[in-house]
């Protein structure tokens, strides 16, 4: 074949390829340009994705701190406290100028603010609205409206509105939420309305709980009041039954000094006659100081502070001794020296020991013997009232700290024995009864050392 032959093949056979080698191209170029397309639309993707990943993560945190912010509406005790984080939340959803909670009184027909200082705009806006009906519709049908400031729209180009979102506990409307907003009524989603109801129902649950925490806290000032006005009781009817015995304490030095008084006015000499008056009236202002200490009004607050149990036991016997002394009985006191203070209350103590001085008094209607023993045990002062009265029979030790109970008949409350357990209680100490050493009764009484108010 010759060499025009052999060209001539060739420039057929790229003829021949040609077309496939467009039809190469644009298949390449319609490729290339496919990938970038599909590479922009990943780029979009990725960005849409970056974008809706931070706007889930914005929504994330918005949701942590309003579900905080609504733990602290629903254990607060203090109203304030449930207004400003209510307000603190709403602002979360709208833009707030002010707001409040109001409660619904059904009899009263009329709104009260929980707030101490309320806005007189809410305040203002609120009744008006109670009046035209609105407050009753919204509570009725549990819905929320949006209503215009009318008094900002007149005089001024910009919108205000008020929302009223109704309070609902248990199924039943309590009040309202009123909120004043520059928010425009059109912009408004049901999104918001409804962030708004769950966020006014959780405040409706923490005015139920500051509700009851107040009636709670009432209830217990009463407990102490009553508390405090037995103990006064107590102490009153205990210095009823000494009466006798204080009188004829007191008539003693009275009639020391009235004796040296008429000899003085006979112009009799009296020898040392300062130190005897000095002496006798020491003794009648011992006398009365002790009884106006333990005689005064009992506190509802039982406030801890040190105490030396020895001298509380001492002072004590001082008021009972010289009427016992006259029925007969005697007294015997093992108080440790060295005793480190109880943490207690002195006024309250007394009580205790001279309840258990005069039941023991009554046990032994013949005379006897009261021992009283005071050490340490451990981290706490122990101490026993022992007589060797008649005893209390077994089957009734569990009962004689229960309130009126009691085994004098018509002569005692049952409320003696009560009142100690429940001081010594308040003290974080013990009191239990036994039979005593000597076939009478003992009890005894374990107190904590104080530890500087713990």
């Amino acid at each position: 074949m010759s060499e025009n032959s052999k060209k001539k093949t060739t420039l057929e056979m790229l003829e021949e390829g040609l077309p496939q080698f467009e039809q190469f191209i644009e298949s390449r170029e319609s490729y290339i340009k496919a990938l970038e397309t599909t590479i922009d639309a990943l780029r979009r993707e990725i960005l849409s994705a970056s974008k809706n990943n931070i706007a889930i993560r914005s929504s994330i945190d918005e949701l942590v701190a309003m579900q905080r912010m609504s733990n602290t509406i629903s254990i607060a005790n203090d109203l304030d406290n449930i207004v400003h984080a209510l307000m603190e939340l709403t602002r979360q959803v709208i833009p707030v100028l002010d707001s409040g909670i109001f409660l619904f009184d059904s009899k009263a027909g009329k709104l009260l603010s929980l707030a101490n200082n309320p806005s007189s705009r809410l305040q203002v806006e609120a009744e008006h609205q109670l009046e035209a009906g609105i407050v009753d519709w919204v509570i009725a049908e549990k819905k929320t409206v949006v209503i215009p400031d009318l008094d900002h729209m007149v005089s001024n180009a910009s919108t205000r509105n008020f929302v009223i979102v109704p309070l609902i506990l248990r199924s039943e409307g309590i009040g309202i939420y009123i909120i004043h907003t520059e928010k425009a009524q059109q912009e408004f989603s049901n999104q918001d309305i409804q962030l708004l109801s769950v966020l006014a129902n959780q405040a409706a649950v923490g005015v139920e709980h500051w509700r009851t925490y107040r009636q709670l806290a009432s209830a217990n000032e009463e407990i102490k009041s009553s508390h405090a006005q037995m103990v006064q009781a107590a102490k009153l009817a205990a210095i009823g039954e000494l009466a006798a015995g204080i009188a004829h304490e007191i008539k003693n030095p009275l009639g020391v000094l009235s004796l040296h008084l008429d000899l003085a006015q006979m112009g009799r000499p009296l020898p040392n006659w300062i130190e005897m008056f000095s002496t006798q009236v020491k003794r009648l202002s011992d006398i009365t100081l002790r009884l106006m200490n333990f005689a005064r009004s009992a506190s509802e607050d039982v406030t801890m502070e040190p105490v030396m149990i020895n001298k509380v036991i001492e002072d004590t016997v001082a008021i009972v001794q010289h009427e016992f002394r006259g029925q007969g009985i005697e007294f015997g006191l093992n108080l440790s020296p060295d005793l480190l203070p109880v943490g207690g209350n002195a006024n309250y103590l007394q009580q205790v020991f001279l309840n258990l001085l005069i039941n023991a008094r009554d046990a032994m209607r013949s005379g006897g013997k009261i021992t009283i023993d005071a050490a340490a045990a451990g981290q706490r002062i122990c101490i026993h009232f022992s007589d060797t009265g008649s005893g209390i029979p077994k089957e009734i030790r569990e009962k004689i700290f229960q309130p009126f109970f009691t085994t004098k008949g018509d002569k005692g409350t049952g409320l003696g024995l009560a009142i100690c357990n429940k001081i010594i209680a308040q003290h974080r100490g013990t009191i239990q009864v036994n039979c005593g050493r000597e076939c009478g009764t003992e009890f005894t009484i374990l107190l904590p050392i104080w530890r500087g108010g713990r």
